[in-house]
């Protein structure tokens, strides 16, 4: 059924939404994409944003699905892998164009919240890979354009980020170019799954990224990090200011981990990147910010803490003896995330943002892939 939806049409894509089983989907998805001629718009918690060759893997779909090109670029077709992606503008760019939409579902756990799906299938990725090897003829620079756009975001995003202070999106990026093969990331709800997904860019090593996405709302997040890291995986995990304190006692437990006990080789290796805005700052990027009272704004929707998260992790290092860096830049961050060694213990990284700063980059930065883009050759009639 796959193989005859699939040769019916020529512009799709393939998306990859959050898989913790997604390594094992990564050949034959490779395969199904090399033999349509389809870009792969893959989610970081899908484990399939990797360089897969002949691939044509797009890392910014997230700003580039918010622009004009977009909507002169709709596909015939979407193919769906996985859960339901964390991307917003890629479920409005389907509902506004309404493509013909394959969900690959083997769970059969029907995740599609706007109902666009056309046909469930509940295969595996051998029938995936049968497919792929009944497909001929590829059209000719769908594929491509895709590329280039891609290719056109990533020097805009770059361009700006370079040039100014380290904020969210470029800690975001920052530990997908940083972090060594063999390490694990996880990514706490509210902005940092959001700034992963828009900024994380495929790398020929690997990375697995995890994320509780659903109803565990920012709960928990360290202690699942300490989780992976307890298994002998060196793991880094990126929260906000409320998502640290959330979890001070999972800080405490993953002090305590003996990994040997979980089957890992003992030394446990977590570093956890915290991002401090001064508490629910997603809420700013929301419609009611600027209508509503900046006052009522504030205290209905942020929670603004008294100490700063450098102060917390300063008097907690000091009592228990794990490492505390307070830091401002890329080049520090790099400096921390890629130093070789493991079983380094627990680390605890913080970094100041500025949440209006962060606020007018992220919008800035949207801007930019609109214009980098905007003169790129479109779909062809």
């Amino acid at each position: 059924m796959l193989s005859e939806w699939a040769a019916a049409h020529e512009r799709g894509v393939v998306v990859a939404g959050p898989m913790w089983d997604g390594d094992r989907w990564a050949d034959a998805v490779a395969e199904f994409c090399r033999a349509s001629g389809w870009p792969l718009l893959a989610e970081p918690c899908s484990q399939l944003r990797r360089q897969l060759d002949g691939v044509v893997v797009n890392d910014h779909h997230d700003l580039l699905l918010r622009t004009p090109w977009a909507d002169a670029e709709p596909p015939d077709a979407v193919l769906r892998i996985g859960g339901a992606p964390t991307c917003k503008p890629l479920r409005l760019w389907i509902e506004r164009h309404r493509p013909a939409f394959a969900f690959v579902d083997p769970a059969s756990t029907w995740t599609d919240g706007s109902f666009s799906v056309s046909l469930h299938l509940t295969i595996g990725p051998e029938a995936v890979t049968d497919t792929a090897r009944t497909l001929l003829s590829p059209e000719s620079g769908w594929a491509q354009r895709w590329a280039d756009a891609d290719a056109r975001a990533a020097a805009a995003i770059d361009g700006l980020l370079d040039a100014e202070p380290l904020l969210e999106a470029g800690v975001a990026r920052q530990l997908g170019r940083s972090l060594p093969a063999g390490h694990a990331l996880y990514v706490s709800n509210s902005m940092p799954v959001r700034d992963i997904d828009s900024y994380l860019r495929a790398r020929a090593e690997p990375l697995a990224v995890h994320a509780n996405r659903g109803a565990s709302g920012i709960d928990g997040v360290i202690s699942a990090a300490t989780g992976v890291a307890a298994s002998g995986t060196p793991t880094a995990v990126l929260v906000g200011d409320l998502a640290f304190r959330h979890d001070l006692g999972g800080l405490v437990g993953a002090f305590d981990t003996v990994p040997a006990t979980h089957g890992g080789s003992g030394g446990l290796d977590l570093t956890v990147v915290v991002v401090d805005n001064g508490g629910g700052t997603i809420f700013s990027f929301l419609p009611a910010y600027g209508v509503i009272d900046p006052g009522a704004f504030d205290r209905l929707l942020t929670t603004p803490p008294e100490r700063s998260s450098a102060e917390l992790a300063s008097g907690l290092s000091a009592a228990m003896g794990f490492e505390h860096h307070h830091i401002g830049s890329c080049d520090e961050l790099h400096a921390l995330l890629a130093a070789p060694g493991s079983n380094r213990g627990v680390r605890v990284i913080t970094i100041d943002v500025d949440a209006d700063a962060n606020r007018d980059q992220h919008r800035r930065l949207a801007d930019a892939v609109a214009a980098a883009v905007r003169g790129a050759e479109p779909r062809s009639q």
